[in-house]
């Protein structure tokens, strides 16, 4: 697992998320993080705030 990755893992982990409950995946596809979320009332609000915080750690853009 790249040094990058694992940055933003960290990151992602600690980001609060709108309900407090960490509903989502990050998987390394290749060389792209992908993250994903279950579905929830606020999946689309965690997502992003899962995504900026995994890309402010660890430098790379993620789907």
């Amino acid at each position: 697992m790249p040094v990058w990755f694992k940055n933003g893992l960290k990151a992602a982990m600690m980001a609060p998320t709108a309900l407090n409950q960490q509903k989502f995946y990050v998987d390394l596809v290749g060389d792209e993080p992908v993250i994903t979320a279950k579905p929830s009332p606020m999946a689309r609000i965690d997502l992003g705030i899962v995504k900026y915080n995994f890309e402010a750690a660890s430098g790379h853009k993620c789907r």
